[in-house]
């Protein structure tokens, strides 16, 4: 099939990305501008696109599933060995212990809601992973 000629007048910053994409593939530019115009107007192509975009969020919600069944599983496993090693308190004692334990408590909660309000965060990413999460 013969193509048709066009005249098409970009953006200087989208001339310079569409360049720079069609040398890193190594193709003339009219190809990857037929094939930007082509997956613009097609349904088929604007539905694949689509369809990568939600199995990579798919991925994304699976890691992170993971990763928090993960920290779930640690912590049940600590407090596990916790209650393992530290026997119950005498009963003259467990009141005493119970009121400081409702107060490191309290000072825990607060702690934890000034750092989620300020966004600070103990664990953090490296730069550039795409895992969801803090």
């Amino acid at each position: 099939m013969k193509k048709i000629r066009m005249t098409v007048y970009l953006d200087p910053k989208t001339y310079d990305q569409l360049c720079a994409y069609a040398g890193s593939r190594r193709q003339p530019l009219s190809i990857m501008a037929e094939a930007a115009v082509a997956a613009f107007v097609d349904p088929e192509q604007k539905e694949a696109g689509m369809t990568r975009r939600l199995s990579r969020i798919e991925r994304q919600l699976e890691r992170l599933a993971r990763d928090t069944n993960i920290s779930v599983e640690a912590f049940m496993v600590y407090i596990w060995l916790w209650l393992g090693a530290n026997p119950p308190l005498p009963e003259q004692v467990a009141a005493a212990a119970r009121a400081s334990a409702t107060e490191r408590y309290d000072q825990f909660m607060e702690t934890l809601g000034q750092r989620l309000a300020a966004n600070t965060r103990t664990v953090s990413r490296p730069e550039g992973d795409e895992r969801v999460g803090p």
